[in-house]
């Protein structure tokens, strides 16, 4: 969708701060967060393609203003309500009100300590596709121009451009119908090259570009 988390090709938005012996956590809330946030997805409760879907919902002055992992716990808290889980007046009191929805109680617990399994362990996202990839290396396609109000991967400011196949990257979890619940969909992938003239314009160096993985459903022929 377009919302204030795609500002890919944008300017005006200020430096970047890197601080070099940056911690991976400021403040502990930050670590317990990050833990609460991953165990609902380690459960089955959502997908990451769910909670980043959350997460692209938060008002535009709210994300600006607010640190990574608010953005985390806001978008926690949406998917909580809109599966049933929790209410707002459960997420402000922090005490519960009514039992789980009965699939949920069903869910099984995990231990706190499985989360440094899922920092450390990536979890697959390949599939066998029951059919054959369109395009190959060298071909010359066109990203789609298309603004869903649902979530995807295809960057805003690549949207209706040429590009060229680099390779063929296999079959992928489709992340946009995930987010909507279809969570066995799978997508061909693609690395894609971009022209930084056809991004930008004559303002954009002579010699660069941009490489992209994408799905085969963003591309069209030339």
């Amino acid at each position: 969708m377009n919302s204030i988390h795609d500002l890919g090709g944008m300017h005006g938005m200020g430096p970047l701060p890197f601080d070099e012996n940056e911690p991976m956590f400021h403040e502990d809330w930050e670590r317990r967060i990050c833990g609460a946030h991953l165990l609902t997805l380690m459960t089955g409760l959502a997908v990451a393609d769910e909670a980043r879907h959350s997460m692209e919902r938060i008002e535009a002055l709210h994300w600006l203003a607010s640190p990574y992992y608010e953005h985390w716990l806001d978008g926690t808290e949406t998917y909580l309500q809109e599966k049933g889980i929790a209410t707002a007046e459960e997420l402000a009191s922090g005490k519960a009100s009514a039992p789980l929805p009965e699939w949920a109680a069903r869910l099984e617990a995990l231990e706190p300590e499985a989360v440094t399994k899922m920092f450390t362990t990536n979890h697959p996202v390949t599939g066998e596709s029951k059919t054959p990839p369109r395009y190959k290396e060298g071909d010359r396609v066109r990203s789609l121009n298309i603004n869903p109000k649902t979530h995807t991967r295809l960057p805003r400011y690549t949207r209706g451009k040429p590009c060229t196949i680099i390779a063929y990257r296999g079959a992928c979890l489709y992340a946009d119908a995930r987010s909507q619940g279809d969570y066995e969909a799978l997508d061909h992938t693609y690395t894609v090259r971009f022209e930084a003239a056809d991004l930008w314009g004559p303002d954009a160096g002579g010699k660069d570009a941009v490489y992209i993985d994408l799905y085969e459903t963003y591309l069209e022929d030339l």
